[in-house]
């Protein structure tokens, strides 16, 4: 039996079903809530970022460039009103269905090709050091 969870996008973009995890993918100007993991070897593609053209998202573990294209093929059903969305879940294998669980978090994927992610830009504010670097005072 499917399973239908009401979600609000002002709130939340990320869907955890037991071991599946799905993130919402702006793409010419929709909303899809689409599993976050790379077919090479299941990096978190809510975590990568655009190519310049936008056609493709790279992986943040390998480089892997998968197109927009095929990751829209993985979406859910969704039906959206607002910033509400009604989304039918995959079946569990199990009766009692798997944990469910709806949560925000930050999404590089969504960002343009050449936009700092919210740690970059903290780390910047705050002059952190990166990795390998030392501090010079």
């Amino acid at each position: 039996m499917a399973r239908v969870i009401v979600m609000d996008l002002s709130r939340h973009n990320t869907v955890l079903v037991g071991h599946d995890r799905y993130f919402v993918l702006h793409t010419e100007g929709r909303a899809l809530l689409v599993l976050d993991r790379c077919p090479h070897r299941g990096g978190p593609l809510s975590l990568a970022r655009r190519t310049p053209d936008g056609r493709r998202l790279s992986c943040p573990w390998h480089g892997t460039k998968v197109g927009v294209a095929a990751v829209k093929r993985t979406s859910l059903p969704m039906v959206r009103s607002g910033d509400e969305a009604v989304v039918v879940l995959p079946d569990g294998d199990d009766e009692g269905g798997e944990p469910i669980s709806v949560i925000r978090k930050e999404v590089l994927a969504n960002l343009p090709p050449d936009a700092p992610c919210a740690a970059e830009s903290a780390g910047e504010a705050a002059g952190a050091v990166g990795a390998g670097e030392v501090a010079r005072r």
